[in-house]
Order: C-alpha cells, then sequence, then structure tokens
C-alpha cells in the first residue's frame, strides 16, 4: 500500500520527534513543560505563579506549544504513528494549507475544553496547576476531519434528524465513549490521559472538515 504524499504531515512528525530527542535529558523536559505547557491557570489568572520560570511561552501560545511536547517515548511515537496514519489522507483531501488550520485550529479548541473542564471542574478534569501536553488534541481534529470526510458506510437519519446530523451526533458520541473509557482504565495503568482535549479537538474536527471542504473547492 503506497501512502499518500503529506509534507505537513511529515514535517509535523520530524518536528514532534526531533523536540522528543532533544527532551530526552530530563532536566531539559521538565523545564520546557513549565515554559510551553498547556497549564489552565495560566489562560485564567495570569502567570504570576511562574514568576521564578526563566523563559515562559506566552499564555496564548500554549495550545500550540504543548502540542509538540509528550510525556516521553511512548507518547510521541504512539501520536505520530497515528497522525502518519490518517493525517496524510486528510491533507490530500484539504490541501496543506487547510490541513496545517485544521490541525492548529483543533489544538486550541482541544485546549479551550481542556481548560473549561478544568475550570469547571469537570470528572476526570486535569487540575489547573497541572500541565497538558501531547499533541493529541490537535490530532484528534484530524481523525474528526477523518472519519467524516471517509466514511466507511452511507449516513442515515434518526427520526426527524437528517443524515448529516445525525452522524456527526453519532460520532461525537462514540468518541465520548471510547475517552471516557479509557479515562477510567488509564489510571489504573499509570496513564494520565487528558479526555476532554481530546473530545474537544474531535468536535473540532468534525465541525471544521465540511468548511475548509468547501473553502478549497469554493471556485470549482
Amino acid at each position: 500500500m503506497q501512502f499518500p504524499r503529506g509534507p505537513v504531515t511529515n514535517a509535523l512528525v520530524v518536528i514532534n520527534l526531533v523536540i522528543a530527542a532533544i527532551l530526552l535529558v530530563p532536566s531539559w523536559w521538565q523545564y520546557a513543560v513549565i515554559s510551553g505547557g498547556l497549564f489552565p491557570i495560566r489562560l485564567s489568572s495570569g502567570s504570576a505563579a511562574f514568576s521564578d520560570v526563566g523563559v515562559l511561552v506566552p499564555a496564548f501560545l500554549t495550545p500550540l506549544s504543548a502540542a509538540f511536547l509528550h510525556g516521553g517515548v511512548a507518547h510521541v511515537v504512539m501520536n505520530m504513528l497515528m497522525l502518519l496514519l490518517i493525517g496524510k489522507m486528510v491533507e490530500r483531501v484539504l490541501g496543506s494549507g487547510l490541513y496545517l488550520a485544521l490541525y492548529i485550529g483543533s489544538a486550541y479548541i482541544a485546549a479551550a475544553m481542556e481548560w473549561l473542564a478544568s475550570f469547571m471542574a469537570w470528572p476526570m478534569s486535569v487540575d489547573m496547576m497541572a500541565p497538558a501536553i501531547g499533541a493529541s488534541g490537535a490530532i484528534s481534529g484530524v481523525i474528526g476531519a477523518y472519519v467524516l470526510l471517509f466514511p466507511n458506510k452511507k449516513p442515515k437519519s434518526w427520526g426527524p434528524i437528517s443524515a448529516e446530523y445525525a452522524r456527526l451526533f453519532h460520532l461525537t458520541i462514540a468518541w465520548a465513549g471510547l475517552n471516557l473509557a479509557l479515562g477510567f482504565v488509564g489510571p489504573s495503568l499509570g496513564i494520565a490521559i487528558a479526555i476532554w482535549s481530546h473530545m474537544g479537538g474531535f468536535v473540532a474536527g468534525l465541525l471544521l472538515a465540511r468548511p475548509l471542504l468547501l473553502w478549497r473547492y469554493r471556485r470549482a
């Protein structure tokens, strides 16, 4: 099987792997997470608690910087394999520019969902002072776009709900169920999973895929 070309996907994978390799030094990794991780408290009440940190990534950029930080080799390898498997397919359909917009937009919407969950103290949310890191929120957006753009069967309506919207509800419920299950199982395995980032990113992908596709082919 020959995968389609995907320059943006390839670049994202390489950048993530290079950063992960550099941050194999524990002290560098800790500093990078404090400086560039997504701390919900920084999005709420500023960075006063981080005044003794050297260089801080501006709070409004941490949803993006956090997407290039991972909690270890297994974390980054799993995320990058998933991105390689589906990212190139989505990039082929949307084009490189809009695909990158999808990735960045999903990262920000995932971060917003993680912040809201933390602020509202929803179940399985991270503490306001705990960092959320990893590309899984952005990749969840790519997954959302993928399942919408490449359906495995024809969508069906749910009573008065049209097939288009029924599919959105069905995919969202299925993804939420999967992540809630992971949220319950993860801690017993010693794995912290930012399920609200996953959900926010996935819904972002569902909502952005069609408008981005229409934008690309607006003159067709």
